[in-house]
């Protein structure tokens, strides 16, 4: 695929540019999430500048260490990532309250106590909220008992004198603040009151010193109501770039729905193989250096892109073709090969790598079951042993030589002797385990190790339990 240059930013100064990564700590992140955080990270190092990690912790009802620390571990551990600096918007509360204060005392924010459906058929109709024409000191008492824990839930929000007639219903008198009685889980039930994205995320950008941003164009309707915010605090503008919506075909991304499959059973966890997590590419064996490679391929553009797992595979599979070889027989059946006489094998770890691999091969093997459904009355390879024909349920030898032709399929074998294999077992991608045996070979392998089993596809080892090697299938 042809490589696509991320276009230079605007205004960048060499050495300047800040950056910024901005998740909320509510679920797992996935491909999606990768992707955008690469963009930043790619231009910050582009242009010798920085990027800040910042956790967007203002929602204690859905927040929480859980997800920071998986985050972490996807963002830092997984991604190589390493931000200049990790800040929490749950650590600034004090200096957003003062902004919010501001806001009041200039006449550009009020206390309403509409019902929510209410607000929502005044927004309709471009009518504005009788709240919002009580006097400024009403506002201000008001707002100083809804922080301190006066009012619930629903009852009462801080509201931007915005535009009431606006086209763009972002700028309709948007909510800067709502009361929550969830604790947070840093700061406990330390705060009554709660910024929303739209209050909190121009300020923070401000905060941290960001110049650029990059983020999908389903935030456009956003700008102005920022950048008003921004005027209304005198708080420097950020250069926006914005690129068009990553979706992902064939996966659930959406948190709340993930979030129902798991605890219904229906799905394994947060890193269920049918799932585009970063947990789950990482446990199936996507290397870090496939998301970065992804990033170059699709470059920046205004139109929505469509990604699949395919893609993503297409890269990764060029990472790890190096990775060695070894024979692993799904649902293992055995047969007795006449004629066959007792013989150690020496096989290759990979093309490029000779040798390595050696088996005792004798007269009892194992095929796989989907294999043997297919030799009725052929002529079959034992891949770099010998040829057979089937007959009547039996095989039969033809030659040992390595032959490029006479035979109608190739298929993976084993010794049927138990201390010549391992018993495994491949989760794959539709979340379902084969099971089967591998050659002894495996036995050196380490926990992450990639291999590549013939004829089947990549895999990871994700465990050794009871003897039990336990593999999560890469791709083809």
């Amino acid at each position: 695929t042809k490589e696509r240059e991320l276009p230079p930013l605007p205004g960048a100064v060499q050495g300047k540019v800040v950056t910024r990564l901005p998740p909320e700590p509510s679920k797992y992140n996935h491909l999606g999430h990768a992707l955008s955080f690469l963009i930043n990270v790619v231009y910050a190092k582009r242009y010798d500048g920085k990027v800040i990690l910042r956790f967007e912790d203002t929602n204690p009802e859905k927040v929480n260490q859980e997800y920071v620390d998986a985050m972490l571990q996807d963002i830092v551990e997984y991604l190589g990532i390493r931000p200049a600096e990790i800040r929490f918007v749950s650590d600034d509360m004090e200096q957003l309250l003062e902004y919010a204060t501001r806001i009041i005392d200039m006449g550009e924010a009020y206390m309403c106590f509409c019902p929510r459906e209410q607000v929502a058929q005044f927004r309709e109709k471009m009518k504005e909220c009788p709240c919002r024409g009580n006097e400024k000191s009403h506002h201000m008492a008001e707002w100083t008992k809804f922080q301190a824990g006066v009012y619930m839930k629903g009852e009462g929000v801080l509201r931007l004198k915005g535009d009431m007639t606006s086209q763009n219903t972002v700028l309709r008198d948007p909510v800067l603040y709502r009361a929550v009685s969830a604790p947070h889980f840093r700061l406990g039930n330390k705060y009554h009151v709660w910024p929303l994205y739209d209050f909190y995320n121009p300020i923070e950008d401000a905060l941290c010193g960001v110049t650029h941003i990059m983020r999908s164009n389903e935030f456009e309707l956003r700008v102005p109501l920022h950048r008003r915010i921004k005027e209304l605090l005198a708080l420097p503008e950020q250069e926006v770039l914005q690129y068009g919506r990553l979706n992902i075909n064939g996966a659930v991304t959406q948190g709340r729905e993930i979030r129902a499959l798991i605890e219904s059973g229906q799905y394994l966890g947060w890193d269920d193989p049918r799932l585009v997590t970063l947990r789950a590419l990482r446990r199936r064996g996507i290397k870090a250096e496939a998301f970065w490679e992804l990033v170059n391929q699709l470059g920046l553009s205004p139109h929505p892109v469509s990604l699949d797992f395919s893609m993503l595979a297409a890269i990764n599979r060029k990472l790890i073709e190096n990775t060695s070889r070894y024979s692993f027989v799904e649902d293992p059946v055995e047969f007795v090969i006449e004629d066959a006489q007792p013989k150690e094998v020496t096989l290759d770890l990979h093309p490029d790598r000779k040798g390595g691999r050696t088996l005792q091969a004798n007269t009892r093997y194992l095929l796989a079951k989907p294999d043997v459904d297919l030799i009725t009355g052929k002529k079959v390879r034992l891949m770099g042993l010998l040829t057979a024909e089937e007959k009547n349920g039996t095989l039969t030898l033809i030659a040992y030589e390595q032959q490029k032709k006479g035979h109608d399929l190739v298929v993976n074998w084993l010794p049927a002797e138990p201390e010549q294999s391992v018993a495994v077992t491949v989760m794959m991608p539709d979340a379902e385990e084969k099971t089967g045996r591998a050659e002894k070979n495996i036995t050196s392998l380490k926990i992450n190790d990639i291999v590549q089993f013939e004829r089947f596809g990549f895999c990871r080892l994700d465990a050794i339990e009871n003897g039990i090697y336990k593999f999560w299938y890469t791709h083809k």
